[in-house]
C-alpha cells in the first residue's frame, strides 16, 4: 500500500528475473552474459502525424470547425426582383476527454544490478506501443468517413427548412470484368445499406463520401481487379470537384503486395522489363501516394469497447465487421478533423516512499470524420452481401 492508502506496482517489471517472475535469490539473467542488444516486438514507428493537421485544444475540451453551404446563382430579368439565398451553416467537432497511458514500475534494486537500461528500453516499447493505438484510432476513423452520406437541409419558398434529404455521390459497385455482370444488383444493395448505416446532416453542397464494394470473393487479391476499384475509388472522389493530389491510399500489406503484381505500377526504376522484380515497388496509382499499413482493424469489438470511446461520443471509435472489411482507404488531409491535449509525453521518476522507479507515457487526443467527400474506401464482397 502506497502512503496514500492505494494499492500500487501490483505488476513491477523484475528485469533480474525471467519472464519477471521472483525464482529465488540466484537471478539468472544477471549472470548470464550480456549479449548487447535488447529484443522489442515487432511494432513500424506511428505514421499517421505525417498526413493530417492537428489543432490544439487548450482552455476548452473540444475544438470545432464550421462550415458553410454554397451561394445559389440565379438569371437577373428585367422587371423582376431578383431573390436573395442565404447559404446553410453548421460544424463538425470533436471532443478530447480522455487521457491514455503506458506505466511500468521498475525496483530501486535492479537499478543497480541490472545489465542495460530497462528505463530506456520501457519508453521505447511505450512509444511504440501507443503509435500503434494512435494510428489504428485514426485509420478507423477514416473507414468511418468513407461510409458517411451527407443529408442536406430542405428549404421551401420562404427558405425555411422543412427536412433534409440524401447528397448524393455515394454509390459504387465495381465488377472485376468491367461488364456489369455476377451480383451487380446484390453489390448496388450492399453499397445503399451501408451508406445508410452512418448518416450526417450538411450544408447545402456538401457531399457524402465514395464506398467501393468488390463484386466477387478475392477480388482485393485480384492484381487487376483491385487497380480497378483503386481507379473508380479516385474517380468518385473527383468527380465530386475535389483533387486528390494531396491524398494517400493506405492499404494492407496483402493489398499492397497484389499491387505488387500489376507491372503497370511497378517504380519505372525496378520493373519487370528490367529483370529487377525482385526489388519492385508500388510508389503511386493514378498520382495519389501508396502506403502499405498493418493499422487495419483485424476484428470488431465484440464484448469491450475502444479507450477512446465513451457514451459521449457514442462509442465513435469501437470498430464494426464493416469496418473490417475494409481493404484500402484514400484519405486527404482535411477528411478528419483532429484535436491534440496532451501530446505524446513521457515521464521518468522516482518514488523514494515506494523505492521504486515509475516510467509513464501518455497522450490525449481525439479525431473524428470532418469532409466526406475527401474519403473513399474499398470494402470486400462480404460487406452485407
Amino acid at each position: 500500500m502506497s502512503i496514500l492508502g492505494q494499492t500500487v506496482a501490483n505488476h513491477q517489471t523484475r528485469s533480474g528475473h525471467q519472464g519477471g517472475i521472483d525464482t529465488g535469490n540466484v537471478n539468472p539473467l544477471h549472470i548470464d552474459e550480456y549479449g548487447g542488444e535488447v529484443e522489442h516486438r515487432f511494432l513500424k514507428e506511428s505514421f499517421m502525424r505525417q498526413f493530417f493537421n492537428f489543432k490544439s485544444v487548450r482552455g476548452t475540451d473540444t475544438v470545432t470547425n464550421d462550415r458553410m453551404g454554397y451561394s445559389q446563382l440565379q438569371k437577373v430579368s428585367r422587371g423582376v426582383r431578383p431573390v436573395d439565398f442565404s447559404p446553410t451553416f453548421d460544424n463538425i467537432s470533436v471532443k478530447v476527454d480522455t487521457i491514455v497511458l503506458a506505466r511500468t514500475n521498475t525496483f530501486l534494486l535492479e537499478e543497480f544490478q541490472e545489465h542495460f537500461d530497462t528505463r530506456m528500453e520501457i519508453g521505447l516499447e511505450h512509444g511504440r506501443e501507443i503509435g500503434k493505438f494512435f494510428d489504428e484510432s485514426f485509420l478507423v476513423q477514416g473507414i468511418k468517413a468513407s461510409q458517411i452520406t451527407n443529408r442536406t437541409p430542405v428549404k421551401d419558398a420562404n427558405g425555411d427548412i422543412t427536412g433534409t434529404a440524401d447528397n448524393g455521390g455515394f454509390y459504387d459497385a465495381i465488377y472485376t470484368d468491367r461488364s456489369g455482370l455476377g451480383d451487380a444488383a446484390a453489390v448496388e444493395t450492399a453499397t445503399r445499406t451501408l451508406a445508410e448505416t452512418r448518416t450526417r446532416t450538411a450544408p447545402e453542397g456538401f457531399q457524402g463520401a465514395t464506398a467501393v464494394i468488390l463484386n466477387s470473393v478475392d477480388d482485393e487479391l485480384d492484381a487487376v481487379a483491385l487497380e480497378l476499384a483503386i481507379q473508380d475509388a479516385c474517380q468518385g472522389v473527383e468527380e465530386k470537384d475535389v483533387d486528390i493530389e494531396s491524398a494517400v491510399i493506405l492499404l494492407r500489406p496483402a493489398q499492397y503486395y497484389t499491387l505488387l503484381r500489376n507491372s503497370l505500377l511497378l517504380d519505372k526504376d525496378f520493373s519487370t522489363a528490367n529483370g529487377d522484380y525482385a526489388k519492385g515497388q508500388v510508389l503511386m496509382s493514378n498520382g495519389v501516394r501508396i502506403q502499405k499499413t498493418n493499422r487495419f482493424p483485424k476484428a470488431a469489438d465484440v464484448g469491450q469497447t475502444h479507450y477512446l470511446s465513451n457514451a459521449g461520443n457514442g462509442n465513435a471509435y469501437d470498430v464494426t465487421q464493416v469496418d473490417v472489411n475494409a481493404v484500402a482507404v484514400l484519405l486527404m488531409p482535411k477528411a478528419l478533423l483532429a484535436g491534440e491535449t496532451i501530446p505524446l509525453t513521457s515521464k521518468v521518476y522516482y518514488v523514494d516512499q515506494e523505492f521504486q522507479w515509475f516510467i509513464d507515457s501518455y497522450l490525449s487526443f481525439g479525431v473524428t470524420p470532418n469532409r466526406a467527400e475527401m474519403a473513399a474506401a474499398i470494402y470486400t464482397k462480404a460487406t452485407g452481401v
